[in-house]
């Protein structure tokens, strides 16, 4: 055999296997949305994306789309989306922006506001019980570890926040 047929067989092997990151990440990633999709859905009525939304503006106070979705890595039409249901059932308000007038800021409405106070804790419930397959030295290692590989996404592609699920 040679040496490019070792490659490629070393590589298919890689690939085809279930361990493979960038298979992992993706499909653990879309179980962890689909968890707190069913449970904020039953009972909250949101969606993941109206939840992000609201999670970035409870965060902020204020935050202009473009940021939501970068922060989130959403794409502006799905942010867009979210956003209009959100204001739609008065959970945030939509205003230009005092500092930037071509942009947006998002804020919460007093409705919004009293229903993130009774959403957070649900959420924080939610991310207790997902880590509680982990011991306590295990999460810490893993969110050391996705935000070492967070930043150095960002140093090999500045925009691969934006790109979704691309494996």
């Amino acid at each position: 055999m040679n040496e490019k047929h070792l490659d490629e067989e070393h590589f298919r092997q890689q690939f085809e296997t279930k361990e493979f990151l960038l298979y992992r990440l993706s499909s653990v990633g879309r179980r962890v949305s689909a968890v707190c999709a069913d449970v904020y859905l039953a009972e909250f009525g949101l969606a993941v994306p109206e939840w992000r939304v609201l999670a970035q503006v409870g965060r902020f106070g204020s935050i202009s789309p473009s940021d939501v979705s970068e922060r989130t890595s959403m794409d502006r039409v799905a942010v867009s989306r979210a956003i209009s249901t959100c204001v739609r059932k008065g959970l945030i308000t939509e205003r230009v922006s005092p500092t930037d007038r071509r942009s947006k800021a998002l804020s919460f409405t007093s409705k919004g506001r009293a229903f993130y106070k009774n959403f957070l804790p649900k959420a924080c419930e939610l991310s207790n019980e997902i880590q509680s397959g982990l011991t306590a030295s295990e999460v810490a290692t893993l969110k050391r570890l996705l935000g070492k590989l967070d930043e150095h996404l960002d140093r090999i592609q500045p925009s691969a926040t934006s790109m979704g699920d691309a494996a």
